[in-house]
């Protein structure tokens, strides 16, 4: 299925190609990227329903915003600059790509990729465009909207808190938009221990090595960040931005800076099912 009514005008397009060499500029900035990196054809075709966002064939990639029917502009930019991290960078163009790389090497370090790409992609909104963590934390609400999965798969949500956690503890250590990815942590939760021992297993990659840990979350607490992966539909703007403070905070063990708690009163306030305070138990 196609429509035009799902397409990007003229100069959305334009402004998305900035986006993309801005975020490959920056990229090579903190040397993620080589410097001198060729820059691709960007193509746009007639939306289609079809389940997929980039497709790369040679130097040409091809963007389906059939999407932008149900979210934002800047919820689709978000999108789109994660795709192009797997490309840029770990060089899964591709659906079949990723999937031959889970295949290889299990679903975990996909989950790894994802996290990485989630990371470096808020990152380049933080630092370039100046996004706060209210903000990038209201446009994870669109993307749960427009990706909701009914069922509940144990990867996907640990992917979602782990990308969560690694947000989160570079905006706590710097809430303004200054350098923050040379003293990157990135977080890949596992959630299965979390009935019995009311901790998440984490592994722990930094800048130099990695690192086994755990974090102390009660079942409450794990229950309402599941809501906010499950039902972001449902749960108030301030409301879903708060639980993820909220759950950040008590996870990494960091306050949450006056200058984020200040930004999340800028946000409506309004819960269609339930109207509690963070932090209730």
């Amino acid at each position: 299925m196609t429509g035009s009514s799902h397409e990007l005008s003229l100069k959305k397009k334009r402004e998305l190609d900035r986006s993309i060499k801005s975020f490959k500029t920056w990229l090579c900035k903190i040397k993620k990227l080589p410097q001198g990196t060729s820059d691709s054809i960007v193509i746009f075709p007639r939306p289609t329903s079809a389940d997929w966002i980039m497709k790369v064939d040679g130097s040409e990639v091809r963007f389906n915003s059939y999407i932008t029917s149900r979210c934002s502009f800047d919820c689709f930019r978000l999108v789109v600059l994660h795709e192009c991290f797997h490309l840029f960078v770990q060089h899964l163009p591709n659906k079949e790509d990723a999937k031959m790389f889970r295949d290889d090497f299990g679903p975990g370090f996909m989950q790894l990729f994802d996290v990485e790409a989630d990371y470096y992609t808020a990152m380049f909104f933080k630092e370039v465009e100046h996004v706060s963590l209210v903000e990038m934390f209201d446009l994870y609400r669109e993307v749960g909207k427009i990706f909701a999965d009914p069922t509940i798969r144990q990867p996907k949500l640990a992917r979602f808190i782990g990308s969560i956690l690694s947000i989160a503890n570079a905006y706590f250590k710097n809430p303004r938009a200054k350098q923050t990815t040379k003293e990157n942590e990135l977080y890949l939760p596992n959630v299965s221990n979390i009935l019995t021992e009311e901790t998440i297993h984490v592994f722990l990659l930094t800048k130099n090595h990695f690192a086994y840990g755990k974090i102390k979350i009660g079942i409450h607490d794990f229950v309402r960040i599941r809501e906010c992966y499950t039902a972001s539909d449902v749960i108030g703007r301030r409301e879903y931005v708060e639980e993820l403070l909220a759950f950040a905070s008590k996870a990494l063990q960091m306050e949450i800076p006056q200058l984020i708690h200040r930004g999340v009163y800028a946000l409506p306030s309004v819960t269609p099912i339930r109207s509690r305070s963070v932090g209730q138990s």
